[in-house]
């Protein structure tokens, strides 16, 4: 005993004597080691949710999409001569202002060929959003770089006019009298 005795004094006298700043190294492992119980316990918990965060974000970003191309006037609502919009232009300006939900009533307009272009075609989206809205109203006009991929509205009437009139008038097929116990049995 007396041979560590010496020692054991020498080492005691060391920890007593340590600086605060030194002292500090039992402190951070102590935290550190009732963090990594506490995280340990708790498991899988606190990583749950960055992981349901990466599986929703492409979805709502799908969903933002979906209504930027929703709400998307492209060429086929402009006149080809001048920047008025056309019938189906104004339709859908209509409904977007009309049938969407209030947050979604942003109206993107395709870019045209030049700035001036797209300059004019939002500033007759915006008079003619203004003419459809009460007074006070402020309607978001967006210019978009979506391409449109679907047909003009003409090109499609114009395909369903040629189906109809190439369609057969509607016949009955005679019935005959004779054959009344066929009627009611069912084939095998």
């Amino acid at each position: 005993m007396f041979r560590y005795g010496p020692a054991l004094f020498v080492l005691w006298t060391i920890l007593l004597s340590a600086s605060a700043a030194e002292a500090q190294w039992f402190h951070n492992f102590r935290a550190d080691v009732k963090r990594g119980y506490r995280r340990n316990t708790a498991w899988p918990e606190p990583f749950i949710w960055g992981d349901r965060e990466a599986v929703i974000t492409p979805f709502s970003i799908q969903v933002a999409n979906g209504w930027r191309r929703q709400n998307l006037l492209s060429d086929y609502h402009f006149n080809e001569e001048n920047p008025q919009l056309n019938l189906a232009g104004e339709t859908k300006v209509r409904y977007i202002l009309t049938q969407m939900p209030p947050n979604r009533r942003t109206i993107f307009v395709q870019r045209g060929l030049t700035s001036d272009v797209t300059a004019l075609r939002i500033d007759m989206v915006q008079r003619a959003a203004g003419r459809m809205v009460p007074n006070g109203y402020a309607v978001d006009v967006v210019e978009s770089d979506l391409p449109n991929d679907g047909w003009p509205a003409d090109a499609v009437d114009a395909i369903a006019k040629r189906w109809d009139a190439t369609r057969p008038d509607p016949r009955l097929s005679k019935a005959s009298s004779g054959d009344s116990s066929s009627a009611g049995s069912s084939p095998n």
